[in-house]
Formats: structure tokens, C-alpha cells, sequence
């Protein structure tokens, strides 16, 4: 799809289940996709974690890519299932996070360690602003979806992730989810 002849187009979501129409590409990950990121053992690698649909621009600095996420209910140990979560590449470059569906918490960081949430849920749009890195984690018990709306030269850094983990981790607590910090992270 070239840049100079993009035509102006639809796109229609399911709210429910994250499809989209017409066509998009899709991502799956499983929870093998997701080995070390956890504290705990993952006991069956092949359950899927979540999926990305992604509508299909060129991904470059003068279009916004968009995508929903349907992220499945489920816990590793005590946490909740989550996205690998990434810096975008282009460490300036923000994004936007609407929950169509489901319940969860937005978990973002900085590279030293500063760490904010904000709350999932139907209708909520959260700004994630450029150099914050961001994951989504399910704390219901149903999928959570959202769309996301970034820059299309955003990119992404998983490496960092990896390496070092997050700050905090989400966990069930005796009241339900908890944010605590994560014994795994490694500071800058």
C-alpha cells in the first residue's frame, strides 16, 4: 500500500471479540511467547495469552496505525495474564488506549523505574505519552479488549522489556488485583 495513493477507508470492530473488518494482520501469542516473564513456571505453554489485529497502513511517520488487542482472562501463578509491554522504538512517540471490552489495568513505566497505572474498562481512553513504556494486563475474568491509535513510525522495543521486566507486576490479592513491585526488575 503506498503512502502518496492511501485512499480514505472504514474500518469495523466488534467490540466483543476485537475483530476487525475488513482483512487486518494478526499477531497470536501464546504464553510460550511470554516464557520468563512471569515469576512463576508457565505449566502449559500453548494457551493462548492474546491476540493483536492490526489495520493494515504503511507504517510510516504520517499515518496512525490502529489495532485492537484481545487479551485472554487467566493468571501465572498469582499474576495476571499481560502483553510483553514495549517501548515504542522512536522513544518520543505516544499512543492511545480505548477499552472496548473487559476490565484490566494499564501498566507504564519510565527507564528509571517511575511507574504509573491507570484503569481498564469500558469507555476509558488512556494517553500513554511518548517514552513510557506500556502493558495491559487482564484482571477480569472475561477478554479484555482495546484499540489502540500510535504513530506509524512508533515502532517497537521488546528488548528493553526482557532484559530488565517492569517495576510492578499485577497480582490477586485477598480484595482482588494488587500492584507490587516486581523482585525481577532490573534498574537502569
Amino acid at each position: 500500500m503506498s503512502d502518496a495513493l492511501l485512499e480514505p477507508f472504514s474500518v469495523t470492530i466488534d467490540f466483543g471479540t476485537g475483530a476487525l473488518v475488513p482483512d487486518p494482520d494478526v499477531l497470536a501469542r501464546r504464553l510460550a511467547d511470554l516464557d520468563g516473564y512471569f515469576l512463576a513456571d508457565i505449566t502449559d505453554p500453548e494457551v493462548g495469552a492474546y491476540t493483536v489485529h492490526e489495520v493494515r497502513v504503511p507504517k510510516t511517520g504520517n499515518n496512525l496505525l490502529s489495532s485492537t488487542t484481545v487479551l485472554e482472562p487467566g493468571k501465572v501463578g498469582d499474576e495476571y495474564f499481560f502483553t510483553k509491554g514495549h517501548f515504542h522504538a522512536n522513544r518520543d512517540r505516544a499512543e492511545i488506549y480505548l477499552t472496548l471490552s473487559g476490565e484490566g489495568v494499564l501498566v507504564m513505566a519510565l527507564d528509571d523505574g517511575r511507574t504509573v497505572t491507570k484503569e481498564m474498562r469500558p469507555g476509558v481512553a488512556n494517553y500513554v505519552p511518548g517514552h513510557w513504556a506500556h502493558r495491559s494486563v487482564n484482571t477480569g475474568t472475561t477478554p479484555l479488549v482495546f484499540y489502540a491509535v500510535y504513530i506509524g513510525d512508533a515502532g517497537y522495543d521488546y528488548a528493553t522489556i526482557a532484559e530488565r521486566g517492569f517495576p510492578v507486576i499485577v497480582v490477586e490479592g485477598n480484595d482482588g488485583p494488587q500492584v507490587q513491585p516486581n523482585p525481577r526488575y532490573v534498574t537502569s
